[in-house]
């Protein structure tokens, strides 16, 4: 019967060299110290070892010998002051390093132990007596007894029984092992165990009970591969102009019937250039049924900066590929939890150069809303990778991050980037704006000009809430309040801003106007420090009691009634008034009113509070005159 041969390679590497055994029939394997260095022990032991190759590769200077012992085993000469690391990459494949210095470690430093000798066998013993035959009524019958019940907790055994169900569960899954008996300490000097190795069977597979979490979406189903993705490899070298004519001219056969592969190259061919608007037209005039038909179309209105909640890739944030990226273009998680971000940045590096530029932005965005600015600064090296200067795309990034970081935005670059036409020159004027008004400077007039025009061409967009929030700003800080006011629909999230505005830089006339409030009419929610603003000017011309209503509600009673009066703020401090600033006139969708002045329930609550105020003056003069009377 031929003998069984196992493989043997070598290899040298940068501070070991590795030794390798292979034979598919090994079952176990151990190792142990010998006089010339380590022995290697193999189960079964019928076998050979090719040692012909073993020192074509490799020097002697840690490995000096190799040889077959007696028994089967291989004997490991070492010629240095080295310990062999063993380790098992695969069932039959047992891999040696040889590296230098001590182990750290003393399970390999024994000696293995001796093979059993097989002993003569013993003579054969004498057959026993017969034994007598069995009289059933010779036997006395044992006297009964109950059996002794072992009484315990019932806790115990609810939990003994929950213990057996989770182990039984686990090791079904093939992640619980049972060991018959604790190993012995690896110090006591006891030889080395076998490393038993159990071969796959066929058939069969160890797997966990569920897969990975992120290998599922939220719902719990499998995560889409990366290739249905790969915008990358969606298109080719040639000139762009060429290609479209080439995706373009297959869609149709004979009869004009659409042809499927031909429309999906096309489609994703637009995908690929960041053509959201033409991909989904062309899906439109082509409905031809796709497995990916539904991702390309939610693909394509991330690739136009449109959310897409509960569309085809939300809940996809957590997978571990490229569907974690397009997933938070699309319908991005409320939390930074329910992100996979190492896959998201990962796939984001490997998008093609224009198309990192177009969405970078919106994606270092959502970052700094889940307040990882960490992130979102890593997207923006991403995007200046390979640029020679500072993209479009990068400085808005830049201003959003410094906005972050309560900086200066680079109004430089800022103002570089906002006379270029399109959505990246309307979005830096709009962060050029706000970073102005953040200052307290007043943008020009030519600049809010380009706003109102902006919010026209954007109007119900996220662009266009995003211009229509710098364009009310703007208003109110070229001193034109009446169209800042009653322009709540550019941007209703602005009111509180428009109000600080007013409180801080706005001319008496207007404070009057809408600060001075009936007591049945409600005061809009507004933060504390802008209410004690709104307050302590009102309390400087000398209207006390709708300087109270402003007050925060737990300093009024703090609050002094007779302190000194702030200083009113200069007419001039506002900036130029509505009529010098030839403004665009607001959207039909913004303009809710025209300008009118002060209503007349405002005018009459202005008149009883100077009435009051006049009559606390007079009671004054006339008490100080009583007391330089000679009467008094």
């Amino acid at each position: 019967m031929a003998r069984a041969e196992a493989a043997v390679r070598t290899g040298e590497h940068p501070g070991y060299t590795r030794l390798v055994v292979e034979d598919p029939s090994i079952r176990s394997w151990q190792l142990g110290r010998s006089a010339q260095g380590y022995r290697l022990r193999l189960t079964p032991t019928a076998r050979a070892f090719a040692l012909s190759r073993a020192f074509r590769a490799i020097t002697r200077k840690r490995l000096t010998s190799l040889a077959m012992a007696e028994n089967g085993d291989l004997d490991v000469g070492l010629g240095c002051a080295c310990h062999i690391e063993p380790f098992e990459i695969r069932p039959g494949v047992i891999v040696l390093d040889i590296r230098d210095g001590p182990p750290s470690s003393t399970e390999y430093e024994q000696p293995l132990p001796e093979e059993e000798k097989v002993s003569e066998p013993l003579p054969p013993a004498p057959a026993p007596a017969p034994a007598p035959a069995y009289d059933w009524r010779k036997v006395a019958p044992a006297p009964l007894r109950a059996p002794a019940l072992a009484l315990e907790a019932p806790v115990v055994t609810a939990m003994r029984q929950s213990l057996v169900q989770q182990l039984s569960r686990g090791a079904a899954a093939g992640a619980v092992d049972f060991a018959g008996k604790p190993p012995p300490p690896k110090d006591a000097g006891t030889p080395p165990a076998a490393n038993v190795r159990i071969l796959p069977e066929p058939g069969f597979e160890v797997a966990s009970e569920a897969p990975p979490k992120d290998r599922l979406t939220a719902e719990g189903s499998p995560c889409p591969a990366d290739e249905r993705f790969d915008v990358a490899a969606w298109r080719g070298d040639s000139p762009v102009a060429e290609q479209i004519g080439a995706m373009l001219a297959g869609l149709t056969g004979e009869f004009d019937d659409p042809q499927a592969e031909p429309l999906a190259k096309a489609v994703r061919f637009y995908l690929s250039l960041g053509f959201g608007a033409e991909a989904r037209q062309l899906l439109a005039a082509f409905p031809v049924d796709h497995p990916d038909r539904a991702l390309w179309e939610s693909m394509a209105h991330a690739l136009d900066g449109e959310r897409q909640p509960d569309g085809p890739l939300a809940a996809m944030a957590h997978c571990d590929g490229a569907a974690a990226l397009w997933s938070v273009l699309a319908d991005p998680p409320p939390s930074l939890r329910d992100v996979n971000v190492p896959a998201v940045l990962r796939a984001f590096s490997g998008l093609p150069p224009d198309l990192r530029q177009e969405l970078g932005p919106r994606l270092a965005e959502d970052f700094l809303a889940w307040e990882d600015p960490a992130n979102a600064q890593a997207i923006r090296e991403a995007l200046v990778r390979g640029a020679r200067e500072p993209t479009p795309a990068a400085t808005l990034t830049d201003a959003r991050l410094a906005a972050a970081r309560g900086e200066a935005p680079p109004a430089a670059d800022l103002a570089r980037v906002g006379q270029q036409p399109g959505p990246e020159g309307a979005e830096a004027l709009a962060l050029l704006v706000e970073g102005q008004v953040a200052e307290g400077k007043a943008p020009s007039a030519q600049d809010v000009l380009s706003l109102g025009a902006l919010y026209h061409e954007s109007e119900g967009t996220d662009l266009g809430q995003r211009v229509g929030r710098a364009y009310r700003l703007a208003l109110a800080a070229t001193g034109d309040y009446d169209r800042a006011f009653s322009g709540r629909a550019l941007a209703p999230d602005a009111e509180a801003e428009v109000w600080r505005i007013l409180a801080v830089s706005g001319p008496d006339s207007q404070l009057l106007e809408r600060a001075v409030l009936p007591e049945t009419e409600p005061l809009p929610p507004l933060p504390d420090t802008t209410r004690r603003a709104l307050a302590d000017r009102l309390r400087a011309l000398g209207l006390e009691r709708s300087a109270d209503r402003w007050y925060p509600a737990e300093t009024t009673a703090a609050r002094p009634p007779d302190g000194p009066p702030l200083p009113p703020v200069p007419a001039d401090a506002a900036g130029p008034s509505s009529s010098e600033t030839d403004a665009a006139s607001l959207p039909p969708a913004a303009a809710t009113s025209p300008s009118v002045p002060a209503s007349l329930a405002r005018s009459r609550a202005l008149v009883e509070e100077s009435a009051r105020a006049r009559q606390r003056i007079e009671d004054l003069l006339r008490a100080a005159g009583a007391e330089q009377s000679p009467d008094g």
